[in-house]
């Protein structure tokens, strides 16, 4: 059954009244299920997706709400939607009453920037189940027993990127140049992007560790306008590859146009969304590090209603199970030069096989974040 598309305000009153009007147009809700019953097949049937921004335009979470549709058609249930459009005093108040009404077999969330609104959520209502996506929650001292996080292994997206490009910067790439400089704009200077950054700078260094990495940080990821300026700057200052992260990153490629440089982009095909508006921007890209946001997702609900992943739990999916991979298409093989093909995949066939390990931001402290930053230089 496909979900029923609401539009809904932002005013917490009129939230409440759509989730009540949601819920009474419920065909599939059933309570949530006692916690001897959690893994029984076919519980899991009735889900809300609770999305951090919006959906439509070609985003993550349409990746996301594909999968839920793909799983829920194999269990004849259905999926409910609210958009929270990016505003974070939506995000708390929306799980507590979606939890509330109890109509749902399983809530649905992503992001970073859900963990601590989850967290308070899932204390409160112990006995609804969570999934959240792109993300790791706190699992020490039994907290989130109700919850299954998961997230790919992108620090080792981050990795190859990094490795690509300074075999690039140091080739006779048509645009690459004399100096040993790549760079590196982030949205914010959060942990899934320094998650990028840190496997970016160790995959650069695993080639040739005297390539200079520059890094700078946006501070937002709506500001494409900063993001062109930084990625200028690094240009400017003898990068021939940028690796841009975040959701202003459209702005890099125009630097990266206006510079006739190389950029790496990431979550979408950079060249593709290009191709149509701005094709000197497109020819630019080298490639783009694309996390599989269904493949992330649809695996994950299969176990849950299959009873065969732990409550409490987290999930990582690496390169090798593809949860992670570089574009490689018609502008990818027109950039770089045979000898660099060979090359870099030898480094994915080290990665894969496990002889390569990458640092992750992911639980780390702030002193192993540092170590590793260091290695690079900020702007």
């Amino acid at each position: 059954m496909y979900q029923k598309m609401m539009k809904r305000s932002k005013k917490l009153i009129i939230l409440t009244v759509a989730v009540m009007l949601l819920v009474s147009g419920c065909t599939n809700g059933s309570k949530p299920q006692d916690k001897e019953q959690v893994g029984t097949e076919g519980t899991y049937k009735n889900i809300m997706f609770v999305v951090t921004g919006s959906l439509g335009g070609r985003t993550n979470n349409d990746d996301v709400l594909a999968a839920i549709k793909d799983y829920i058609g194999t269990v004849d249930g259905n999926v409910d939607t609210f958009e929270c459009n990016m505003d974070a005093s939506l995000y708390e108040s929306t799980l507590m009453q979606v939890a509330e009404t109890g109509e749902y077999d399983l809530i649905v969330t992503g992001f970073g920037t859900m963990i601590e609104p989850l967290a308070n959520t899932a204390a409160k209502y112990p006995d609804q189940k969570f999934l959240i996506f792109d993300t790791q929650m706190d699992y020490s001292n039994g907290a989130n027993s109700n919850v299954v996080s998961v997230q790919v292994l992108q620090n080792e997206g981050g990795f190859l990127a990094g490795a690509l490009a300074a075999q690039l910067t140091t080739s006779k790439a048509e645009l690459s140049n004399e100096d040993k400089v790549v760079g590196f704009v982030g949205a914010m200077e959060s942990t899934s992007i320094l998650d990028f950054l840190m496997g970016y700078i160790e995959g650069v260094n695993y080639v040739d560790p005297s390539i200079e990495v520059l890094y700078s940080f946006v501070g937002n990821h709506t500001d494409s306008a900063l993001a062109k300026e930084l990625g200028l700057s690094q240009y400017q200052q003898g990068a021939d590859v940028v690796f841009a992260v975040g959701q202003n990153g459209l702005g890099v490629a125009e630097a990266a146009s206006d510079a006739g440089r190389y950029l790496i982009g990431v979550d979408f095909d950079y060249s593709e969304r290009l191709e149509t508006t701005n094709k000197d921007a497109a020819s630019k890209v080298l490639t783009s590090v694309i996390k599989d946001y269904r493949g992330m997702v649809y695996p994950i609900l299969e176990a849950i209603n299959e009873g065969t992943i732990e409550w409490g739990s987290h999930r990582f999916i690496s390169h090798a199970e593809k949860g992670v991979y570089l574009v490689n298409n018609d502008y990818t093989q027109a950039i770089v030069p045979d000898e660099i093909k060979a090359e870099y995949e030898k480094v994915v066939e080290e990665l894969n096989s496990g002889k390569i390990k990458v640092s992750t931001a992911f639980g780390a402290s702030t002193e192993e974040i540092e170590k590793v930053k260091s290695q690079a230089k900020p702007q």
